[in-house]
C-alpha cells in the first residue's frame, strides 16, 4: 500500500515512523529510569529511617522486654517516622498509628542481622515503601520495619507519563511536518529532471538535463541520463543516417532497372539491346540482392542476435574463400597468395560468418588492386590469438579517411565504388563479425602502395597439428632435410 505514494510521502511516513519509534522507545527508557531513580531515593531515606528509629531506642531508658516498647514509644515526641517493630516470630508489638489506620501488613524479614530488604506494601489507596532489618532489644531479636508513602511520588510518574504521551505526538507532527517540507526541498531536482526529460523528444535529442551543483546522487544520476542521451542520439543519428543512406542506395539500382526496362518496351528491339538491357537489369538486380541481403545482415547485428561461436580452422576456410574469389581475381590477373606458420590453426567464431568475414576482406583487396597486383594472406599465432594480416598492392586509403572506413555506406570514392559494385557496408559487417567472434580488428595503409587489414580472434582450445603437406598445393617441397616445417608462400591462382 505504502509502495504505491509518493516518494515525498513514503520519505515522510519512514521518518515520522522512525520518529515514533526513537522517542517511544525513549520515553519508555525515561519513565523506568525516572522510577528507579525515585526508589533509589526513597531508599536511603527508609535506611536512614530504621537508622534514627534504632538510636531511639538505643537512647530511651532501659527496656525490660520487648513488651513494654508501645509505652516507651508513647514518650517519643521528636520522631517523624512511620514504623512498626515485631518480635521475632513475626507478632506485631507495636505499628504507628498511620499505619495501622491503613492496614499496612509486614514484608517478609531478612534472613540476617545489619541486612535491609525493600518491598512495596500499603493497599491500593495507600501505597507504601517498606524497608525492614533485624535488631537487638533486651536480649531479643526484634524487626524493624519503616514506610514512605508513595502517592505523591506516583503522581509524579503519572505526570511525567501523561507529558510524555503528550509531548511525543506533537514532536512527531512537527517532524513530520518539517520531514515533509524537507523532502520537498531534497526532491525539487527530481521534479526538475522529469520535467526537462519529459522536454525531450526525438526532435530535441540534442538537448540535456541540468546537472546539479551538489556532488550528490541527483549530480550523478543527471550525469548519467546525460550520458543515456548522448549514446541515444548517437544511435538514432546513425538510425536516420542508415534508413537515408540506403534508402539512396536502393534508390539508384531500382531507378536503373526501371529506366531500362521502359527504354526496351518503349519500341521494338533487336535481340541485341534487348540482350543488354536485360544485363544491366541483371546486374542491379544482383547489386539490389547483395544490398538487401547486407541490410538484414546489419539488422541482425543491431538487434543483438546471438552468434553461434564454435572452432573453426582457419587455414581451411581461407583457402576455401580464395577458391571462390579465383575467377575473380583472374579477371584482373592478380594472385593471391598465401603464407603461413605451418600449424593447422583453429580460431573461435561462426563458421559462416567466418567466412564472409575473409570474403570481404580478401574481395574488397581484390577489387581495390590494379591489374597484375598482389594480394597475401599471412597467418600466425600469437599467444591466445590467431593474426590474420590481408595485404594487398592497392591504391591504399588517405590517412584522414582511416578512422571511417568501417562507417556504415562510407566510401572514399563513392562513384568509383559504385562502379566496382560497392555499396559501402562490407568492412561493417567485417568489424561486426570480427567483434562478435571476440577479436579486433584494424587498418594500416599507404596510398598508391596499398593496404593491410588486421584481424586478431581468439585461438581455440584445440591441439595445434602440422598442415598436411598437400594442405595448400602438391605433396612436397614442405620439410627440409632436418624433418622441421619451413613456412612457404603458397599461390592459390
Amino acid at each position: 500500500m505504502l509502495s504505491r505514494l509518493s516518494i515525498r510521502i513514503r520519505l515522510t511516513a519512514w521518518y515520522a515512523l522512525s520518529l515514533v519509534i526513537l522517542l517511544g522507545g525513549l520515553a519508555v527508557a525515561s519513565y523506568f529510569v525516572m522510577r528507579a531513580s525515585i526508589y533509589r531515593a526513597v531508599d536511603v531515606d527508609l535506611r536512614f529511617r530504621i537508622a534514627s528509629v534504632e538510636d531511639e531506642l538505643s537512647e530511651s531508658q532501659p527496656i525490660a522486654s520487648i513488651e513494654a516498647l508501645p509505652e516507651v514509644i508513647s514518650r517519643w515526641d521528636t520522631l517523624d517516622v512511620l514504623f512498626q517493630i515485631l518480635d521475632e516470630n513475626g507478632r506485631m508489638v507495636y505499628q504507628s498509628p498511620v499505619l495501622a489506620e491503613h492496614r499496612v501488613k509486614p514484608i517478609p524479614p531478612p534472613s540476617s542481622d545489619q541486612t535491609i530488604v525493600y518491598e512495596e506494601s500499603g493497599t491500593l489507596g495507600w501505597p507504601a515503601r517498606m524497608a525492614a532489618q533485624r535488631s537487638k532489644l533486651a536480649g531479643q531479636t526484634i524487626i524493624i520495619e519503616v514506610a514512605q508513602p508513595l502517592r505523591f511520588h506516583y503522581a509524579s510518574l503519572r505526570e511525567f507519563a501523561a507529558s510524555l504521551l503528550i509531548l511525543i505526538p506533537l514532536l512527531v507532527v512537527i517532524a513530520g511536518l518539517g520531514g515533509y517540507w524537507l523532502s520537498g526541498k531534497a526532491l525539487s531536482p527530481v521534479h526538475q529532471i522529469v520535467e526537462e526529460a519529459r522536454a525531450i523528444d526525438s526532435s530535441r535529442l540534442s538537448q540535456r538535463l541540468t546537472v546539479p551543483a551538489a556532488r550528490d546522487e541527483l549530480r550523478s544520476l543527471s550525469e548519467t541520463l546525460n550520458s543515456m542521451l548522448d549514446r541515444i542520439e548517437v544511435s538514432v543519428t546513425r538510425i536516420k543516417q542508415f534508413t537515408a543512406d540506403a534508402s539512396h542506395e536502393l534508390r539508384g539500382p531500382a531507378t536503373l532497372i526501371q529506366t531500362a526496362a521502359e527504354y526496351s518496351l518503349r519500341r521494338e528491339r533487336s535481340r541485341e539491346e534487348l540482350t543488354e538491357a536485360m544485363e544491366n537489369i541483371l546486374r542491379e538486380s544482383q547489386r539490389t540482392s547483395q544490398l538487401i541481403d547486407n541490410l538484414l545482415l546489419l539488422a541482425r547485428a543491431d538487434s543483438g542476435e546471438i552468434v553461434k561461436l564454435g572452432s573453426v580452422r582457419l587455414d581451411a576456410a581461407v583457402r576455401e574463400t580464395a577458391e571462390r574469389l579465383k575467377q575473380f581475381a583472374g579477371s584482373k590477373n592478380i594472385r593471391i597468395t598465401g603464407n603461413f606458420d605451418g600449424s593447422t590453426l583453429y580460431v573461435t567464431s561462426d563458421p559462416t560468418l567466418l567466412q564472409r568475414m575473409l570474403f570481404i576482406l580478401i574481395e574488397n583487396a581484390v577489387k581495390y588492386t590494379p591489374e597484375n597486383g598482389t594480394v597475401t594472406i599471412y597467418l600466425r599465432a600469437d599467444g591466445d590469438e590467431v593474426i590474420i594480416d590481408v595485404a594487398d598492392t592497392g591504391i591504399g586509403i588517405a590517412p584522414e579517411d582511416l578512422p571511417l572506413i568501417f562507417d556504415r555506406f562510407w566510401r572514399a570514392d563513392k562513384v568509383r565504388s559504385r562502379e566496382m559494385g560497392g555499396t559501402g557496408l562490407g568492412l561493417s559487417i567485417a568489424k561486426w563479425i570480427v567483434e562478435k567472434s571476440g577479436g579486433t580488428i584494424r587498418v594500416e595503409s599507404v596510398v598508391g602502395h596499398g593496404s593491410t587489414f588486421e584481424v586478431r580472434l581468439p585461438r581455440s582450445q584445440g591441439t595445434a597439428e602440422i598442415a598436411p603437406a598437400n594442405a595448400y598445393g602438391p605433396r612436397g617441397s614442405s620439410f627440409n632435410s632436418s624433418g622441421k616445417f619451413q613456412p612457404q608462400v603458397r599461390c592459390f591462382l
